[in-house]
């Protein structure tokens, strides 16, 4: 069995890369540490770290020791503060990278701020939101699925006493940057081929994973070059913002504004990520957005108050 002091301890070693120092932040000795975590290592029956002659790092067991470790303690120690004899709500919520959602989130806030409440907001990729809902750190998780993966998601999602409300039926879109030739001109003749990409971690249900897609021509996504992965939504903006890469996804994860719309002073082609480009050829509602919650359970108060509130957002995106 493994108790509070052993993850307490852990967590402090794998944060500072060292017993001695987590010894020092815990008021501790750095034997007392190293015996709490070789039992601990004797409990869990793996090797939690690599011990170096300068530090410590967490093996590839420890990684995921870590992962569940650091969310207990951090659940604990907000059992512990004094606050919690107050009244106040939490919403948590997860979702897929996106600057729509994130918008979306921040008039939320501002609708509600006068509410005691508390948030949790989380960006992550499909696994790993649905994990954190069924494991209970997140009330709800907003995610999208391209729609030839929906049997084996709704199996993946029944496996884990999930499910899955779909808001949105949305199109594959290209998004191409300031610099790119479709920017100035999105009505030209286009081709999925030869595109230079920038495009978020591919989960398996999720639109990143665009090989089978063809446009109208026969140019398959699978001959584009992609040449920068992220799952920084800052870094996608920035690069699209001043280079001739494109990115491949769903229409609504981009906030308001066309393409390439026009400066109503200077006149100019001011950039500003926009509603994308349909690809010529390749079929529409090919995306499905919605928000996964578990199975049989009513959503929290705020959970089911935000969940509305997204919905009404994208009726009203649908008649922009």
């Amino acid at each position: 069995m493994v108790d509070i002091k052993q993850i307490q301890y852990f967590v402090a070693c794998a944060q500072t890369g060292s017993f001695s120092k987590a010894a020092e932040s815990l008021y501790t000795t750095q034997p007392s540490v190293s015996k709490v975590i070789k039992a601990m290592e004797s409990a869990l029956g793996v090797r939690l770290f690599e011990r170096y002659a300068k530090g410590i790092s967490l093996t590839p067991e420890g990684e995921k020791v870590y992962r569940y470790a650091r969310p207990i303690l951090e659940n604990l120690q907000k059992l512990q503060a004094p606050e919690m004899g107050e009244t106040c709500e939490t919403l948590l919520v997860s979702s897929n990278p996106s600057s729509w959602f994130a918008d979306t989130f921040v008039e939320f806030y501002q609708k509600y701020a006068e509410e005691r409440l508390h948030y949790q907001v989380y960006s992550a990729g499909i696994r790993e939101i649905i994990q954190r809902v069924q494991e209970r750190m997140d009330d709800i998780g907003f995610l999208y699925v391209m729609k030839n993966q929906w049997p084996a998601f709704q199996y993946f999602l029944t496996r884990n006493y999930l499910e899955f409300e779909i808001l949105l039926e949305t199109d594959v879109m290209l998004h191409p940057g300031a610099r790119h030739p479709y920017w100035e001109d999105p009505g030209q003749d286009m081709s999925l081929a030869g595109l230079r990409l920038i495009q978020r971690f591919p989960d398996e249900f999720s639109p990143d994973n665009y090989w089978d897609i063809q446009d109208e021509s026969g140019g398959s996504a699978a001959e584009a070059e992609t040449v920068v992965t992220t799952n920084s939504d800052y870094i996608m903006e920035r690069l699209l913002k001043s280079s001739d890469l494109v990115n491949i996804s769903g229409n609504y994860l981009i906030g308001k504004g066309d393409a390439g719309a026009k400066d109503a002073e200077t006149g100019e082609r001011a950039f500003r990520l926009g509603k994308g480009i349909h690809i010529s050829g390749v079929a529409e509602g090919q995306i499905l957005f919605g928000y996964v919650k578990r199975r049989g359970e009513a959503l929290p108060k705020w959970a089911g108050i935000f969940a509305e509130f997204v919905k009404n957002k994208l009726e009203g995106r649908r008649g922009e």
